[in-house]
């Protein structure tokens, strides 16, 4: 049964959604100033809130300290990358090298991911992140130096990035 925690972050409410047995992170939701909309994707989906099992504890845990400024772990062992393509596979992998505090382009991380000229599905494959702050699509911004599209919307990404000294 999948099952969601709350995380109450100075950002706003997020969430970690996992399976519990064996435990496998699922997704982590960007912090949102709504509860009842934040919630309402699991609800409907009939998954349950489960607050006290420790592996999304520790996961909460470092959302909870990003939020407060500092850098953290990515929890590669827990984290499910098996339902996106290799080629989603490296842009994700790519860009959970870009440090804390830095940024690449959408073409930077397409390059890199052995991809060149891919520039769009780096976008869309950062839209599609099921693991934003884990994998920090917020780190990815246009070759112009624009922020570009987020989705937590474009202030939280600029929100973030600012609180890593990146914008």
């Amino acid at each position: 049964m999948n099952r969601y925690l709350i995380v109450d972050t100075a950002f706003g409410y997020g969430a970690v959604a996992f399976s519990a047995e064996p435990f496998k992170l699922v997704a982590t939701r960007l912090p949102a100033s709504d509860l009842d909309e934040l919630c309402r994707p699991f609800d409907e989906a009939y998954w349950r809130i489960d607050s006290n099992h420790p592996t999304a504890l520790k996961i909460a845990a470092a959302l909870v300290r990003y939020f407060n400024g500092e850098s953290i772990e990515i929890p590669w062992p827990v984290m499910d990358l098996s339902r996106f393509t290799p080629s989603q596979q490296a842009v994700y992998r790519i860009v959970a090298k870009i440090p804390y505090g830095e940024t690449a382009s959408y073409g930077q991380v397409a390059r890199l991911a052995g991809l060149p000229r891919a520039a769009r599905f780096v976008g869309t494959t950062m839209a599609n992140n099921a693991y934003p702050v884990l994998i920090p699509c917020h780190r990815v911004i246009k070759s112009d130096g624009s922020p570009g599209l987020f989705g937590g919307g474009e202030p939280l990404k600029a929100r973030m990035l600012a609180l890593e000294n990146a914008f």
